[in-house]
């Protein structure tokens, strides 16, 4: 069993429905091939470098995940078909995995994510009052300038 990594750019007008869909879609091709879905990151929308087939914003989803060759091409070619996916890429981030440590990293993981949902629900609604902005006396706030140094050169030649 090998991990990969695929990144994908969706299209920036797809709705959240549409892109919970294709996600749990890309997830249920890896599950199917007898993958391990280690985790999928939303990374939002961003700018694009260059445009891609006249779009100039991308939805970028991560998809980290293990499993073997079959795997992979088969995530590929659905990611091919589908008109809504601008651009992808897969990489290999390890030749050889041990299953139990991918368990015990996907059950930290979810750990982790549940400790940021409690502390997002316990925070406050409001955000805490701005600090005064004190002003500065007129004295202080002029930069003092000095007059640059005249320095002379050598030039050789006809002048």
């Amino acid at each position: 069993m090998r991990r990969y990594e695929t990144i994908l750019i969706a299209h920036v007008d797809l709705s959240e429905d549409e892109l919970t869909s294709l996600i749990a879609r890309y997830s249920a091709i890896i599950t199917g091939q007898k993958g391990i879905l280690v985790k999928v990151e939303r990374w939002g929308k961003r700018r694009l470098a260059y445009l891609i087939r006249k779009q100039a914003r991308g939805f970028y989803i991560l998809i980290d995940y293990a499993g073997e060759s079959t795997a992979v091409n088969e995530l590929e070619r659905n990611l091919k078909i589908n008109d809504k996916i601008l651009k992808f890429m897969t990489v290999l981030k390890d030749g050889a995995v041990d299953p139990a440590a991918l368990e015990k990293e996907i059950a930290e993981s979810a750990q982790k994510t549940e400790k940021k949902e409690e502390a997002r629900e316990a925070a406050p609604e409001t955000p805490p009052a701005a600090a005064p902005v004190e002003r500065l006396a007129p004295e202080a706030a002029e930069i003092q300038q000095t007059a640059p140094e005249k320095t002379t050169t050598d030039v050789k030649g006809d002048h």
